[in-house]
């Protein structure tokens, strides 16, 4: 496949979605199984949080190092260890006789997560920066959140009811051997920027150290914003399908159906908003809205839960999404636009690798914990309105846009990044 040709980084696109939406059975396909798991293992809600959180925590904690590494060796490399990892940890799962196995498949799961999140965004990121269309690229990617949400808590939930939890995490492993065929196959690196197209600018960026990036404004910005909506997120993959089951009486595949909508109907706004804010050149005022958006919803979705009106929390929880979906690739755009291109995959490594432990790891474990505590989860929920409004409201009011509106053809040099 010719690199120059400019159909070509479409096609790279459309594969690091494939990549993306098979990751999504590993990290969260066998969470509509958690009362028969609960049950068969005699797990307390604290340990079936953990099952959740481990895979989150492990992946947080890889993703920084995937970045970096990819960057010097190779995205495509590092999605294709991302998807063996995946493959050892399903059918780890699948055969788990106990609690301590369960707990090493998700772990091993955690490693493939991660780097199946950090890889398929950067690779995006690669292909699409030089253009300056790094955020509808991204938009195009979180789409990816919904269509991999409703395949894994809806269309692979239907799996698990029909042959049982074990059979079919076995069968996700088989679907994720086809992936990696596919990936290794077809799937290309973008190739290196020419010397003509790095600013003199850049250059000198490019030469100070990598934790100074790190801490750049929009990077922080990025970082807390991703901590509050992956945690929303970790809890509505991992215990939302459970509460409607036990609240409401809602079967596996139904519950894993409305769960699912939190992402499927948000993801919309995805790619909408990030190319209106490539033609402005803006990505500030939307994060803000989209954070105070975030904000309200969760708010009314735990009045609904905690007054036992479940059709409420049905149906606000796409309307969070639609908050989620609107910040999460215009949040993580600017961050990668505020630091140097070679910067790109580490940055996303690091914001990427914060919202997962944090959010990821701390979110769901703390929602078990308090339900074993008070018998419900009201308390948690209040907890994570709190979270979300100073994390995805209040923090991104510091960001600060990092470039003026890009020109509709042609490369331009890249500005300088916001410190």
């Amino acid at each position: 496949m010719n690199v120059k040709n400019p159909s070509t980084k479409w096609v790279m696109l459309g594969l690091s979605y494939l990549v993306l939406i098979a990751c999504f059975i590993p990290y969260i396909g066998w969470s509509v199984s958690l009362l028969d798991i609960a049950e068969e293992f005699s797990l307390t809600a604290t340990q079936s949080g953990l099952l959740g959180s481990i895979t989150a925590l492990v992946g947080g904690l890889v993703l920084p190092f995937a970045g970096v590494i990819g960057d010097r060796l190779g995205i495509k490399k590092i999605i294709l260890v991302g998807i063996i990892a995946s493959i050892i940890g399903q059918l780890l799962f699948a055969w788990a006789p106990d609690y301590a196995l369960l707990m090493l498949s998700r772990a091993v799961s955690g490693i493939g997560v991660g780097l199946l999140f950090v890889g398929p965004y950067t690779m995006a990121v690669n292909w699409f920066e030089r253009e300056r269309k790094s955020g509808i690229a991204l938009g195009v990617m979180f789409t990816s959140d919904g269509i991999g949400s409703a395949f894994a808590l809806y269309a692979f939930a239907i799996v698990l009811v029909a042959v049982g939890w074990r059979t079919g995490s076995a069968i996700g492993g088989a679907f994720l051997v086809v992936v990696f065929i596919i990936a290794a196959l077809f799937l290309k690196d973008a190739p290196k920027p020419e010397p003509q197209e790095v600013s003199a600018a850049e250059s000198a960026e490019a030469k100070q150290s990598l934790a100074k990036w790190l801490f750049n404004r929009n990077v922080l910005v990025a970082a807390a914003f991703f901590i509050g909506e992956w945690g929303i997120f970790a809890v509505v993959a991992v215990w939302m399908p459970t509460i409607l089951i036990e609240g409401a009486g809602w079967d596996a595949a139904l519950a894993g159906l409305f769960s699912s909508l939190y992402v499927v109907i948000g993801m919309i706004t995805s790619i909408g908003f990030g190319l209106v804010s490539d033609r402005l050149g803006r990505r500030k005022g939307l994060i803000v809205v989209a954070g105070a958006a975030m904000t309200l919803f969760m708010g009314v979705l735990t009045l609904g839960l905690a007054s036992g009106n479940f059709v409420l929390v049905a149906v606000c929880l796409p309307l969070v999404g639609l908050g989620v979906y609107t910040g999460m690739p215009l949040a993580l755009a600017l961050a990668a636009e505020s630091v140097p291109p070679r910067m790109a995959g580490a940055v996303n490594g690091f914001v990427l690798g914060i919202g997962f432990i944090v959010g990821g790891f701390v979110y769901p474990y703390f929602i078990g914990a308090v339900k074993d505590a008070t018998g419900n989860y009201t308390v948690g929920f209040v907890a994570m309105v709190v979270a979300t409004f100073v994390l995805n409201f209040v923090i991104a009011l510091f960001a600060k846009d990092s470039r003026a509106k890009a020109p509709e053809l042609g490369v331009q040099p890249r500005q300088p990044a916001v410190q």
